[in-house]
């Protein structure tokens, strides 16, 4: 992976990134990468040098985004390739906050997402509570400052997203949701919920979908985040026009699903019938 400057240059001026044929490793990614337990570890360590950047209060864009791209860097040492495109639609918005609704497949996404974004927008998540209570994750979450929701009570958490998701779009931010129950690797649209569409309609900002694609990392039996790692599959991430909401934003939720149900096709990915 190429440094932090000329990775945002390069994906400012192509809007898109493909991983080259050819990656310099270094010495103990090329050693040991190819084992699951050297990826787990190299991720404990970004997970870990985040919680001391939220401790220390020294948690900003730029350090945001440095840490992501250890995730990226991460993937390709150990083996995966990125295959990112469509992020002239985050060009075309100049820095305006938009919410970007994206299927949800494993832990990668919420690791990787922020080095694809930052780029070009700030931004925040939505993210379960008990994330902001674990340990390390808690401390990591001190720098995101995300938005978080229980998971429990629908209407509690939609009332909560209406208040505290406007306040975030006006201060600049822009917020990336997966408006799915549970992460899958098939995605079904009867689960993909219409809380993004609906936070977007309220703060009055288009919405932007996010298909992705990276079950590269495996969702594990004992430990769902730690599964295993499969090297043969490419992590895709997409982005679709921004789409104005209108009326009901019933319009705007059906572009989205369809999005990115034709993108996850297109790559090979599993996609239920909307019955």
């Amino acid at each position: 992976m190429i440094n932090t400057d000329e990775y945002r240059e390069q994906l400012r001026a192509e809007c898109c990134y493909r991983s080259p044929d050819k990656i310099d490793k270094g010495f103990w990614f090329g050693l040991l990468g190819q084992t699951d337990f050297f990826y787990r570890c190299a991720l404990f360590g970004i997970v870990a040098r985040g919680a001391k950047l939220g401790r220390s209060g020294k948690w900003d864009r730029n350090s945001w985004l440095n840490l992501s791209l250890g995730m990226a860097r991460c993937v390709e040492g150990c083996g995966g390739r990125f295959d990112i495109s469509g992020c002239e639609s985050l060009l075309e918005l100049n820095g305006s906050p938009v919410v970007i609704v994206a299927n949800h497949m494993s832990l990668l996404e919420t690791f990787a997402l922020p080095s694809v974004i930052l780029p070009f927008l700030d931004l925040t998540f939505v993210v379960k509570e008990s994330l902001t209570t674990m340990p390390l994750f808690r401390d990591v979450m001190k720098g995101t400052k995300p938005i978080s929701v229980g998971r429990k009570n629908p209407r509690d958490d939609l009332k909560r997203l209406m208040e505290l998701g406007p306040v975030a779009i006006a201060a600049g931010k822009s917020i990336v949701i997966f408006p799915q129950s549970t992460r899958s690797t098939v995605f079904n649209p009867s689960t993909f919920n219409t809380l993004g569409v609906k936070l977007a309609k309220r703060a009055g900002v288009p919405v932007v979908p996010l298909a992705l694609k990276t079950d590269m990392h495996g969702m594990g039996g004992w430990i769902r985040d730690f599964g295993p790692v499969d090297r043969s599959k490419t992590v895709y991430f997409k982005f679709g026009p921004a789409i104005s909401v209108e009326g009901s934003g019933r319009d705007a939720h059906a572009a989205c699903i369809r999005f990115i149900s034709e993108s996850l096709q297109e790559w090979g990915g599993a996609v239920e019938a909307d019955a």
